[in-house]
C-alpha cells in the first residue's frame, strides 16, 4: 500500500515484478491529487530498488481511469496565486516524467476506459495492453483544457500527427483494435485478462538480465523523445491560459454540469 488510493505489491510466485494499482472504483479510479501522490511515491519506490525488473499500472473495477477528477480542475482553476496554480498543475507532468523515467520495463494494463489524463500516464509506460472491449478516449477539448502533461509528443510519436490531432481534437472514443492498428496498444486481450497478458509479459522481461534491458529502455527512450522537451515545454502555461479563457471556461462548466446532471 503507497496510500489509501493506490496500492503497491510483487506478484504472487514473481517479486521482481511490481503491481501498481489505482484505488478509487467508485469513481473509475478518477486522478486526485492523492492519486497523482501515490503514483510518484510508487515511482520513486520502484526506481530505488533493483530487484525490481518490471512494473504494472492498472486500476481497480474493471476499469483503467477515467481521468482527471474535477477536483484537480476546481484547484487549478480557483488558485488566484499563480505560482501555487503552477504547482497544482505541473504534477500530473511530473508524475509521467517519473513513470517515463523508471529503468524498469512498464507495461499498462487496461480494462474499460483510459480516458485523458490517465492515457497520457499510460503513455509514459513502455508498453500497453487493452482488453478487446476496452477504449482511450481524449476528451479534454470538451473540458475547455488542452491536452497536456507531456502528453501530445508522446502521442506523436506513437501514431503519428494527423491522428494524434483527431484523437486530441475530436473527443471520440477509440476501441482497442484500432488503438492497436494506430500503434497505441501494444497488445489487445480477451475481456477481463489485460493484467493476465501482462504479467505474462513482466513475467518475460524479468527473466532477461536487469542491465541490457534497461540500457536499451533508456537509449530508445532518449532517441524517440529528443525532441519531447522542446515540444511540450508550454503545457502548463496552456493550461493555466484556458482556464483563465471566457469561452473555454464556459464550456468546461457546461460540460462537468451534464456529467454530474447524467450521474444522479
Amino acid at each position: 500500500m503507497v496510500n489509501k488510493v493506490v496500492e503497491m505489491s510483487t506478484m504472487k510466485g514473481n517479486p521482481s515484478v511490481v503491481i501498481v494499482t489505482l484505488n478509487r472504483p467508485e469513481s473509475f479510479n478518477s486522478i486526485t491529487v492523492d492519486v497523482l501522490d501515490g503514483l510518484m511515491n510508487a515511482a520513486e519506490k520502484i526506481a530505488a530498488n533493483s530487484e525490481f525488473r518490471a512494473v504494472i499500472l492498472t486500476g481497480q473495477g474493471g476499469y483503467f481511469s477515467s481521468g482527471a477528477d474535477f477536483s484537480l480542475f476546481s484547484s487549478a482553476m480557483n488558485e488566484t496565486d499563480t505560482p501555487k496554480a503552477r504547482i497544482i498543475g505541473a504534477k500530473g507532468a511530473n508524475v509521467c516524467k517519473a513513470w517515463e523515467s523508471l529503468p524498469q520495463l512498464t507495461i499498462a494494463a487496461i480494462e474499460g476506459g483510459v480516458v485523458g489524463g490517465a492515457l497520457a500516464i499510460a503513455m509514459a509506460c513502455d508498453w500497453r495492453v487493452m482488453a478487446k472491449d476496452s477504449y482511450a478516449y481524449v476528451p479534454e477539448v470538451k473540458m475547455g483544457v488542452n491536452f497536456g502533461w507531456g502528453a501530445l509528443p508522446r502521442l506523436t510519436a506513437l501514431i503519428g500527427a494527423p491522428k494524434a490531432k483527431l484523437m486530441s481534437i475530436l473527443c471520440r472514443k477509440h476501441g482497442a483494435g484500432e488503438c492497436a492498428e494506430w500503434g497505441l496498444a501494444d497488445y489487445v486481450s480477451e475481456k477481463g485478462h489485460a493484467i493476465k497478458k501482462a504479467m505474462e509479459i513482466a513475467d518475460e522481461v524479468s527473466a532477461f538480465p536487469g542491465l541490457p534491458v534497461q540500457l536499451i529502455k533508456r537509449g530508445v527512450n532518449v532517441s524517440a523523445n529528443a525532441l519531447a522537451a522542446a515540444s511540450g515545454y508550454a503545457d502548463l502555461e496552456d493550461l493555466l491560459l484556458c482556464m483563465r479563457d471566457g469561452e473555454a471556461t464556459k464550456y468546461r462548466m457546461e460540460t462537468i454540469g451534464k456529467i454530474q446532471r447524467k450521474g444522479k
